[in-house]
């Protein structure tokens, strides 16, 4: 029976569910990367501090350990690429659970060891495996059971300060039932689509840029294999995240517009790019399609499956040229190129433009720093070459060191042709997904109140939490030292 979309909260799917869902067959092999935790001591590098939030610290091995443990949930393979497009989101997601786990503790609110280590083991067992497995499954991909304890922590802490403001602060009238069982009546015989959403909150304008960075690489992972489902537990901020992102059926008018624009392209199995509402950004998975208030003509498709990578462009240095600036820190002697180094790696994490670039490079006062002119790929050192076509527009370079100086390069503008791939290794284009041959509606079977009611109070209890947690952004001391 059709119902109302069926967002389901965090705060009534089983804790465990929410914080892994382990591949049915682990990988039982160490990760190349040094343990941090709970494995061989941690390297002096790994205790260094990733951020500060307000009296918390977030540490490199706590960044490390959470990365793991998220590839290990969505079953992709560890590299240096697919960790670094995990860290960004994963460092925010550390954010966001001190400041559930402080704004807990100002409530009074405590999770038990023992509440732990019950949802600990039903994990273990939704796995087909005892906790004594789990903790070796774990330790043996470098993931310290601590890992794990403190994002069950962190989620059954929020679940029990909302369910206390959803008591407080969440009423819903017989006028808004009344409203949306008109809306439902109205809908009978539209599309309505069977949606899993990821959604990133976008807090003020500043982060938009790194919010869309996140969301496409996350984009990125699904289309070459990654499990959906396990990437919105890990990373959606919405309350579905709990239920990898299932937001059930959807129709028209119950989402934000630009959402609704974009179900309106597309068909059962189809993958959306990263839509921008006036709160985030939404990925959005089509699992099914169907006429509202009909129990015939449902197309219903699993998720994605993995594929063999497409062949891509490649870029012809040959003909490339770039609009490149750099800032050059003399070093004096070997005695101060560590002090250089530091001097100069401060200076690159304040640039956050080209102008800013280009003015900082102005204060140094040294007649090198600043605008190169257009350059030839090709006519750069090897070394300097892939730095130029592959680094992000407007980004400061990494500090290159050198016996005499300390040097910082950025890309302003970039004219890159692409080599195609011959012919014969293109791929074939992918058939047309089927399209839903929808009945005619004879008669509609409509949720009652009560399940009306439900999903309202579903819906209000997800944007109280997105509006809580912005807040308590909002008002942190937030410090990220990466």
């Amino acid at each position: 029976m059709p119902s109302l979309r069926a967002v389901r909260s965090a705060f009534a799917v089983a804790t465990a569910c929410a914080v892994l869902a382990l591949p049915a067959m682990a990988q039982t092999t160490k990760p190349p990367v040094a343990k941090a935790q709970g494995g061989a001591p941690a390297t002096p590098d790994s205790e260094r501090i990733a951020a500060v939030v307000n009296d918390d610290v977030i540490s490199i091995s706590d960044v490390n350990a959470r990365i793991r443990l998220a590839l290990l949930n969505t079953g992709t393979q560890e590299s240096q690429e697919t960790r670094q497009r995990l860290a960004p989101q994963v460092l925010r997601q550390l954010v966001d659970e001190r400041l559930q786990l402080q704004e807990a503790k100002r409530s009074g609110i405590s999770i038990a060891q023992a509440e732990i280590d019950e949802s600990v083991k039903r994990i273990a067992e939704q796995n087909r495996m005892g906790r004594p497995q789990l903790e070796t499954l774990l330790k043996n991909q470098g993931v310290p059971i601590s890992a794990l304890h403190e994002q069950v922590r962190a989620l059954m802490a929020w679940q029990r300060v909302m369910q206390r403001r959803i008591r407080q602060e969440v009423v819903i009238g017989e006028e808004e039932i009344d409203a949306a069982m008109e809306r439902l009546k109205a809908n009978i015989g539209k599309p309505e689509y069977l949606v899993a959403e990821i959604f990133l909150a976008v807090d003020s304008p500043e982060q938009d840029d790194d919010v869309r960075r996140t969301a496409d690489r996350l984009v990125d992972e699904v289309r070459r294999g990654g499990n959906f489902a396990a990437l919105a537990r890990q990373f959606s901020q919405s309350a579905g995240a709990a239920s990898g992102g299932d937001l059930g059926w959807v129709r028209s008018g119950e989402m934000a517009g630009e959402v609704d624009r974009a179900l309106a392209t597309m068909r059962a199995g189809q993958l959306s790019p990263p839509v921008r509402t006036s709160t985030g950004y939404h990925i959005l998975l089509v699992r099914g399609q169907r006429a509202f208030g009909s129990s015939g003509g449902e197309v219903v498709m699993p998720p994605p499956q993995p594929v063999a990578p497409r062949p891509q462009p490649r870029p012809d240095i040959a003909r490339a040229s770039v609009n490149m600036k750099q800032i050059i820190i003399p070093i004096a002697s070997k005695e101060e190129a560590k002090a250089v180094k530091d001097s100069a790696e401060k200076l690159r994490k304040s640039i956050k433009s080209c102008a800013d670039f280009e003015s900082k490079a102005k204060a140094t006062g040294i007649p090198e720093s600043g605008d190169m002119g257009t350059l030839r790929v090709k006519d750069l050192p090897p070394g300097l070459q892939q730095l130029a076509v592959g680094i992000p527009l407007g980004q400061a370079s990494p500090v290159l060191m050198s016996p005499g100086a300390a040097v910082i390069l950025i890309v302003c503008k970039r004219d890159v042709p692409m080599i195609q791939p011959p012919p014969e290794a293109q791929p074939k284009p992918a058939a047309a997904p089927p399209q839903p041959q929808t009945t005619p509606v004879k008669e509609a079977k409509l949720p009652g109140r009560e399940e009306v009611e439900r999903d309202l109070i579903g819906e209000r209890a997800d944007l109280l939490s997105r509006r809580y947690l912005r807040d308590l952004r909002r008002s942190a001391f937030i410090e990220v030292r990466t």
